[in-house]
């Protein structure tokens, strides 16, 4: 019995410590993954293009990559020779390890597009799920380090998109995650916060499928729209 209490006690002692650490922050890359690994080689060689628009964040991104987005590109992207730095399933743990292991060294852009957080509120696909503060934390240190980076590169941060057909828990965590996002502004004057995450629900206040179809990656209808919104604060930020 006493060896059962102790035992018991080390496991309690164990998760406290556990659920202080805030996994968000700790660089964590997926080098083990050859698409991602492969990915990352080729995007610390490709600055080449000199930049003046850096995107960064996860598959919401990364799938601007695909063919039927050309539309997107030669409309919105191109003029700024957009550097795409979106990788799928990407946490911020993992953009942290990216962009201090060397995808922003080569390049100097005037604006970064930051777009992060969706897949750290995701505990269906992960084991942890971060919450609000925490999150909150991991892309402020995100910011700290586009800043040191590039000192003179302006920072337009979006909030979390929207998620999920009905009320669930990862969309409430990222709505109280934006909350706490919408207030960096005020604490770095070059960050820019927008919240577009509205374009993407219907009438009813339900996401639109017709331009988010798993209710949480745009199509490439919903990436016209995200970019046809965007693009006067690009374009102003640019100026400025």
């Amino acid at each position: 019995m006493k060896y059962i209490f102790h035992l018991l006690l080390i496991l309690v002692t164990f998760n406290t410590f556990s659920q202080d650490q805030n996994s968000a922050l700790s660089p964590t890359d997926k080098l083990h993954i050859e698409w991602w690994k492969e990915r990352h080689e080729e995007k610390i060689k490709t600055p080449q293009i000199n930049p003046q628009l850096v995107l960064l964040g996860n598959s919401i991104l990364h799938t601007l990559e695909y063919s039927d987005r050309n539309e997107v590109l030669r409309k919105y992207l191109h003029k700024y020779r957009a550097l795409n730095l979106g990788f799928s399933g990407d946490r911020t743990e993992n953009l942290i390890w990216r962009i201090e292991n060397g995808e922003l060294d080569q390049s100097k852009p005037k604006v970064v597009l930051l777009l992060i957080g969706t897949n750290n509120t995701d505990g269906n696909h992960f084991l942890s799920i971060t919450q609000p503060k925490q999150l909150q934390d991991a892309v402020w240190k995100i910011t700290r380090i586009i800043r040191k980076k590039l000192p003179d590169t302006k920072i337009l941060l979006l909030g979390i998109f929207p998620y999920g057909y009905k009320p669930n828990n990862r969309d409430k965590i990222n709505k109280e995650t934006n909350k706490f996002l919408s207030e960096f502004p005020a604490k770095d004057k070059s960050i820019s916060y927008k919240d577009i995450g509205e374009i993407f629900l219907d009438s009813t206040g339900k996401i639109d499928k017709n331009l988010m179809p798993d209710y949480l990656h745009p199509n490439a209808k919903g990436h016209l729209l995200m970019f046809k919104t965007l693009d006067p604060f690009i374009e102003k930020l640019m100026l400025d």
